[in-house]
């Protein structure tokens, strides 16, 4: 079975400064989407550790280091670098931008696996609790 899909215009890209993010909200999902330059990447706004706001991290590469105890989030695949072996990972979404516009693709289906989420969740590491 596959998911309903649909791109919804979130920012504009001028809005988002270079190698900085910006929580924006969809329905009610907060999502922190990153300005890398030569493309934009996007993720759920909340650290798996303690619910830390990662648009307000620090982007280092590809990754975000959440402003509250420093866990260093992939922004591709939204797996945790940081600490090392942890099994948690935050929601990823595709990005695309029209006519300066940056789009995100929201579906039903997260792009973060179930196995790591239930694992983070029950080491007590459960996303948008602070």
């Amino acid at each position: 079975m596959s998911a309903r899909k649909e791109w919804i215009r979130v920012a504009y890209c001028d809005d988002i400064p270079l190698r900085e993010g910006r929580e924006v909200l969809v329905g009610n999902r907060a999502i922190a989407v990153f300005n890398l330059g030569e493309k934009f990447l996007a993720v759920d706004s909340r650290c798996p550790h303690r619910g830390g706001p990662l648009a307000d991290g620090i982007v280092t590469g590809e990754s975000v280091v959440c402003p509250l105890h420093a866990w260093k989030i992939d922004l591709q695949n939204g797996s945790v670098q940081r600490p090392a072996e942890t099994p948690a990972c935050v929601k990823t979404f595709a990005t695309r931008v029209e006519a300066g516009m940056l789009l995100l693709e929201i579906s039903e289906l997260s792009r973060c696996p179930a196995s790591n989420v239930q694992a983070a969740s029950s080491e007590g590491a459960s996303p948008g609790k602070t």
